[in-house]
């Protein structure tokens, strides 16, 4: 939700036109194809690793009534072809909400989380991309586990700047939390185990940390800039140190929205998202 949140504000750069979006590790498809609905001319073309996603977003699609206006394909981030493909596509707006949390030396997480020993692999990859390909906006998505100053800063470098941020507090999952004795150690990752903190975001006394999920809006403009890099730096040393407390009295030149997403909201909203689960599966929906 965040990285539509961002693409909705990316598309105000595109207003009265038709953007080619291609978003990559596209998965299901929904962020695009929400984006779709937002700009009736748009097209998108969207890319994952996993062939079973390929077919899934492709159904998205046509039951949401976007099938004319959307192609999926099954390629590695790193395949050879990418950068020919991105350019094919005439590519206006690049979306990615990708893997990004850290892996231990030796331990590989499932495909959907895991990006490397500093949970950047795949966004670098995204940022060599962009500058390869200078679209007009760039979407992205990343956390404060992997290293998002680098990101941003890497975004910066290759001639985009940080229009909006969008933030959201959450407790450590089932990825997130099963490396936490790794990410203690690595200088990148930035969370956040106040007792403040961790009886807001899980009331139930479930969660072991807390760590920032955000998604950033880019425009291409063609020159190094540092403001997002400083924002981002301030932002998660200051969670890391204060918790929420600081988030609170948080301030920033660029545009900003911070949340917090306790337990309970995960659960309606995987609810809304989902929908009543089925009898066959020994789940009760309430």
């Amino acid at each position: 939700m965040l990285c539509v949140l961002a693409g909705e504000r990316a598309l105000s750069a595109h207003v009265g036109r038709s953007p080619s979006i291609v978003e990559l590790t596209s998965g299901s498809g929904l962020v695009g194809i929400q984006l779709l609905t937002l700009v009736p001319g748009a097209r998108l073309f969207g890319v994952d690793v996993d062939s079973d996603a390929e077919s899934i977003a492709r159904t998205n699609a046509r039951l949401l009534g976007h099938g004319d206006r959307a192609r999926f394909a099954c390629m590695s981030l790193w395949d050879a072809s990418m950068e020919a493909v991105l350019r094919a596509e005439r590519t206006d707006m690049l979306v990615c909400n990708p893997p990004y949390v850290p892996e231990p030396p030796g331990a590989t997480l499932p495909v959907e989380a895991g990006a490397g020993a500093d949970g950047s692999a795949h966004l670098r990859r995204v940022v060599a991309l962009a500058r390869a390909m200078q679209p007009e906006t760039l979407v992205l998505s990343w956390c404060s586990l992997c290293d998002a100053e680098g990101v941003v800063g890497g975004a910066e470098d290759a001639g985009f700047r940080l229009d909006a941020l969008f933030v959201v507090v959450i407790a450590d999952g089932e990825y997130s939390g099963s490396v936490h004795d790794y990410l203690v150690t690595l200088p990148t990752a930035f969370l956040n185990s106040s007792h403040e903190t961790l009886a807001a975001v899980a009331p139930d006394g479930a969660a072991r940390f807390a760590y920032l999920l955000m998604s950033g809006s880019f425009t291409r403009v063609g020159t190094p800039s540092i403001g997002g890099r400083e924002t981002v730096r301030a932002l998660c040393a200051g969670f890391a140190t204060h918790g929420i407390g600081a988030l609170e009295d948080f301030r920033s030149a660029i545009e900003s929205r911070i949340w917090l997403l306790d337990r309970w909201d995960e659960i309606a909203l995987r609810a809304t998202l989902h929908g009543p689960m089925d009898a066959r599966t020994h789940a009760v929906s309430a």
